[in-house]
């Protein structure tokens, strides 16, 4: 049998099988993972498109900015000097080129060597995490993600090792690679990772930790701090320095391995001993200036979005439901701006503040007493606004710096008297029923005010009424007007302390608030006196800058007309006069300045306050005790009304002495007995405005009221005149029979006047016959004459004639008998035979004065 002979392998057949066997099982390792991968598709089909929906959705609206965290909010006074610092971590943003190589180097050998090569997803790293994936059935313990991926997760989802989350990080992945170069998205992690002890980003790590700069960091350092944001919690230095260490000592050891750094700077590097600075940075306390520019800005950021501001309530209804979403909205605002990222540039002037500051300390320093919570129980707050901008540039919430609670905006307190101008006066004046020189009764009337001292006047002009601070007066023009119409003004003016409750209250007009007014809102109430009649819509801020949205303040906010300027100017010149009047309340306290303004005292001297203004500044002080509590002795003049004063001269000192321009629809008119306009001379004028005056004739109704009432003031000052002249001339009556009667008893012998005296006297005392004098002095009279007739009558030489020349005789010296309207009620004689020093009523001021 022929033996078959074996075909002989080729060297390619050897060298080939071996590929071969590497191929199929390559084919069939790909087909297996095919439908491994399509079963775990169909099976998650779900969760894998809604993972790649959101991928998408991120990276559609990702920008740069998402990938810092918000800056301190910082906050600068008018020069631009920081005056505050809301702390937010210290964050700062930092570019890749001012972070050094080192550290980059760090992040590259420890978390994604292959950075500089792939596109976003690592596969290598990945099929490792995968293979642990499924040898724990299911848990994620091991990373495979590359430093894009760890970016996505930092700035846009959770740290949950969850499926969900790594399929989405490996969707948006590569699309950040297309958005972002390497260098870019390098930068992005290294502000983005946390790095313990509150420090986010690499700028506050390397302050913090070794007190530099992040491109100054050494490799020792780099390595260090790329340990500590792979587990902040693992290998914070501060908490657990040796695993730290040891940790940095591995990352060296991979920079070394990668030709990242040589062997030699290894070495050195693994030598350093591991020291920390903790330079921590605390944020400024917040103080006066700082608390209320937060506060302000809050109400920007809430204009900016539309927010409508209410001040005037129907009802309970309305009224809480405003103050429900104004909270929520306002605390969301506020927790915004205390979170960081904003610069903040205000119009405070810190040597303006400071100067209020001490004012304030060193009139009530010597109050000593303390509350239970150790702060001092009396208080004062103040602000002051720039009449020529319209900004607040001071504004000081207690006693000392200590205290962060703000008086000057957080506190509501009754106003007293210094809100009449606002609420009962200048209403009236638009009205134009009213104006300085209309005669108002004041009296103690059924459920009405008392005035402070229990004295009364009885017809008084509105000007000397404010001066005096007559709480009656107030009350009635405010009941004429409409207690509702002047709180609408109060509403425009933007006063926070209205409730419904106040709506109908009379007691408004002097100052008898359901909640009260705060001292900032009663400075921009009397800033509108100074600027004739305008509102400032604004408070004290000058730019908001957003880390994020830049510009957000809209400067360009325009004033709001409140009163007229007419109305503005007379109230302005009324106001004068409580600094410069004898009977002002205010009387002392003038500038060397034109200034005007008002003194404010509540029930029991509880809350005192001044209100003022120059043609410069506006100032509103407040004086009482946190919780309401008498203070006899203490008025609206004598420590408000001080601080308010010495305050006020110094800022005004260098200033010139300007006036207010009265406008040319107000005039200086002569005004009657019973303060109305007239075109006779008087001696007395007062301001009268034509504007306001339209505006009166156009309520024909009330306008014709109007002129009844004068008709019948008129002819009632005029029954009041002449009862008056009648009452002088009894007086003068009287007292020339006393006279006469004192004369006749005191006689030692009766002459040829003897009878013509006593002629006289009868007379007067017929005219007597009806008053109270009559009864008193018709029997002493009698007696007097009795007394002299039965004196010896004595023949008196002078009453001859006397011859002086030739044909010349001198006449008989006779007594000149006294008649009525010769004499004033003290005795001196008027030259013209009026009744001199007659007052017709209230004294009629010029203006101003």
């Amino acid at each position: 049998m022929k033996k078959t002979r074996k075909k002989k392998k080729s060297k390619w057949s050897i060298f080939l099988k071996p590929i071969k066997i590497i191929l199929y099982t390559f084919l069939a390792v790909m087909v297996l993972g095919c439908l491994a991968g399509g079963a775990v598709f169909l099976k998650y089909q779900k969760e894998i498109l809604a993972c790649k929906e959101k991928a998408e959705s991120i990276m559609s609206k990702t920008s740069k900015s998402d990938f810092s965290q918000p800056t301190d909010t910082r906050i600068y006074d008018s020069s631009g000097t920081l005056i505050g610092t809301i702390n937010s971590g210290h964050y700062e943003y930092v570019p890749i080129t001012e972070i050094n190589e080192s550290l980059q180097n760090a992040y590259i050998a420890q978390e994604d060597r292959r950075f500089y090569k792939h596109h976003g997803i690592d596969y290598i790293g990945l099929l490792r995490a995968g293979f642990v994936y499924v040898k724990n059935k299911g848990a994620i313990t091991q990373g495979g993600s590359t430093i894009t991926q760890q970016v996505i997760k930092n700035t846009y989802l959770s740290q949950e090792r969850t499926f969900q989350r790594k399929l989405t990080e490996f969707f948006a992945a590569p699309q950040m690679e297309k958005k972002y170069s390497k260098p870019e998205i390098l930068e992005f992690y290294c502000n983005t990772n946390y790095y313990a002890n509150r420090c986010y980003g690499v700028s506050e790590a390397s302050r913090y930790y070794f007190n530099k700069e992040a491109k100054d960091l050494t490799i020792w350092e780099a390595a260090t701090l790329a340990g500590i944001s792979n587990n902040p919690s693992k290998y914070d230095p501060v908490a657990h320095p040796e695993t730290s260490q040891k940790k940095r000592n591995q990352i060296i050891s991979n920079m070394a391995l990668r030709k990242l750094i040589t062997e030699e700077e290894s070495t050195f590097a693994k030598e350093q001993p591991l020291t920390v600075a903790k330079i921590y940075e605390p944020g400024m306390k917040e103080n006066y200036q700082t608390s209320y520019a937060i506060h302000s800005t809050t109400l920007e950021l809430m204009k900016n979005d539309g927010f409508v501001f209410k001040y005037v309530f129907n009802n309970k209804t309305a009224y809480d439901a405003y103050k429900e979403e104004y909270q929520e909205v306002y605390q969301t605002k506020s927790d915004m701006i205390r979170k960081g990222g904003f610069e903040i540039h205000t119009s405070l002037d810190t040597n303006i503040q400071n100067l209020l500051q001490s004012n304030i300390d060193e009139r009530l320093k010597k109050f000593k007493d303390v509350q239970e919570n150790g702060k001092l129980a009396l208080q004062g707050a103040a602000v002051c606004i720039d009449n020529r901008t319209g900004y607040v540039v001071a504004i000081v919430g207690g006693r000392g710096t200590d205290d962060e609670y703000n008086r000057g905006f957080l506190s509501k307190r009754q106003p007293g008297s210094t809100i009449k101008p606002l609420i009962d006066y200048a209403p009236a004046f638009e009205s134009g029923f009213y104006y300085p020189s209309r005669l108002v009764n004041d009296y103690l009337f059924d459920k009405g005010p008392k005035n402070s001292g229990g004295k009364y006047f009885g017809p008084i002009s509105v000007r000397e009424a404010l001066n005096r601070s007559l709480n009656t007066v107030a009350w009635q023009v405010l009941a004429d007007i409409g207690v509702d119409k002047g709180i609408a003004y109060l509403g425009k003016m933007r006063f926070i302390g209205l409730s419904y409750m106040d709506n109908g209250n009379s007691s408004m007009s002097i100052g008898g608030f359901t909640e009260g007014a705060r001292v900032v809102d009663m400075a921009k109430g009397y800033a509108v006196l100074a600027n004739k009649g305008m509102y400032s819509n604004k408070s004290c801020i000058t730019s908001i800058k957003s880390q994020y949205d830049g510009e957000v303040y809209n400067q360009n906010q325009a004033d709001d007309r409140i009163f007229t300027e007419d109305t503005a100017y007379m109230v302005t010149d009324v106001l004068k006069g409580t600094l410069d009047k004898p009977y002002g309340t205010g009387a002392g306290l003038g500038l060397n300045v034109p200034a005007a303004g008002k003194t404010g005292t509540t029930n029991s001297n509880k809350d005192t306050w001044f209100c003022g203004y120059t043609k410069y500044y506006t100032t509103a002080i407040w004086v009482g005790y946190d919780t309401p509590k008498a203070m006899p002795g203490v008025y609206g003049k004598t420590y408000s009304g001080r601080i308010w004063h010495d305050f006020m001269a110094e800022i005004n000192k260098d200033l010139p002495a300007m006036d207010w321009d009265m406008p040319a629809t107000v005039s200086l008119s002569n005004v009657d007995s019973i303060g109305e306009k007239t075109t006779s001379e008087t001696g007395r004028q007062d301001l009268f405005s034509s504007i306001a005056e339209a505006a009166a004739r156009a309520d024909s109704s009330k306008w014709q009221q109007e002129e009844e009432r004068k008709k019948l003031d008129s002819q009632s000052q005029k029954n009041l005149e002449a009862a008056q002249a009648s009452k002088m001339a009894a007086d003068q009556a009287a007292a020339a029979i006393s006279a006469t009667i004192a004369e006749l008893n005191g006689l030692q012998y009766r002459d040829s006047t003897t009878d013509d005296k006593i002629n006289t006297a009868r007379m007067l005392l017929e005219q007597l016959v009806g008053t109270e004098y009559y009864d008193g002095l018709s029997p002493q009279l009698e007696s007097a004459i009795n007394h002299a007739m039965s004196l010896p009558k004595k023949e008196d030489s002078t009453t001859k004639p006397q011859e002086i020349g030739p044909g010349m005789t001198k006449p008989v010296e006779t007594t000149t008998p006294v008649f009525p309207g010769d004499m004033d009620p003290g005795g001196v004689g008027q030259p013209d035979g009026s009744p001199g020093g007659f007052d017709y009523g209230p004294v009629q001021e010029e203006p101003g004065m």
